[in-house]
Formats: structure tokens, sequence, C-alpha cells
């Protein structure tokens, strides 16, 4: 069974519920979890916040947080996804910010640093990946993939904590 799939089965059974705030997925995140039939009943929200003045204005992120931190951060991640998680009123937030190929030259990360944020209310955590691709849609498949796989074994853990 597709990850997007397991992740859909389970929201469902616990009438849990989660949004996206996606930077360089640019909507695949929330895509990918909508081609499951059904997903209306789980799926709340879908943000793309590209630009600094959307993650302002849409999750109500501080300009001070993102000029302290940066775009590219795991503090941005976990904001975003805090973010999206409250003005959504959802169990689960998760968001994706990162360098797509062919990359950008006001940073020194390297191409393909990513950042993944999944909240819940009790908690947010980040993840920071390499994604090595030259396509910038074999890039944004890749971090989706492990954007759900992390939120699959978040979802677990939270399952466990809350039987």
């Amino acid at each position: 069974m597709r990850v997007e799939k397991k992740i859909g089965k389970i929201l469902k059974k616990y009438n849990w519920t989660l949004a996206t705030a996606e930077s360089c997925t640019g909507g695949y995140l929330a895509s990918k979890i909508t081609d499951v039939a059904g997903s209306s009943v789980y799926f709340s929200n879908g943000y793309i916040t590209y630009s600094n003045e959307s993650k302002f204005q849409d999750l109500d992120i501080p300009i001070s947080s993102l000029e302290e931190f940066g775009v590219y951060s795991s503090k941005t991640a976990e904001l975003m996804a805090e973010g999206v998680r409250k003005k959504t009123e959802t169990t689960f937030g998760i968001a994706t910010t990162g360098i797509a190929p062919p990359g950008d030259s006001s940073t020194s990360l390297p191409t393909g640093t990513t950042f993944i944020g999944l909240a819940t209310a009790k908690r947010s955590i980040h993840y920071k990946v390499l994604i090595r691709s030259k396509s910038r849609l074999r890039f944004k498949k890749n971090v989706v993939n492990k954007s759900l796989n992390l939120l699959l074994s978040l979802i677990y853990e939270y399952e466990k904590e809350n039987k």
C-alpha cells in the first residue's frame, strides 16, 4: 500500500486531520495526499508559501524569525508546520522548505538542502535532508516521498501515545 494511503487510513480511523505548508515542493505534497480517494475527510488545507511574505501572511511566521533563522532552516520548517496546524486547527501540520535545482545564489547551502517540519498540538520536530537531483520535478518527488514517510512515522507514534 502506498504511504499516502496508509496515512489516510489511519487519519480516517481516528478522525484526525492534516494540513500542509509548502515552499520548495510547490503544492506537490498536497497533490499526493489528495490523490487518495476520500482524502477530503482528513485533509483540511494546503498552503503554498513560496515567498517570505506569504509565510508571514498565511502562517503568521514573524518576519523577524525569517530574518533570524533564514528561509532555509529547521526553525522555519517547524514554524511553518506549527503555523499551518494552528491556522487550520488540524491534528497534524507538515511543511517543506529547501533549495530546489538549479539552486539559489543567495545562500551558501548546497542545492538540495531541504527542511521538513512536522507538528502536533504537543510537539514539533524537524528534519534536514539533502536531496541530490538535477531535475526540479525529481527533487520535488523525492522531498514529498521523504516527507510522507516521516509523517507516517509521526502518526504511528501519535497513535501509540493516544490509544
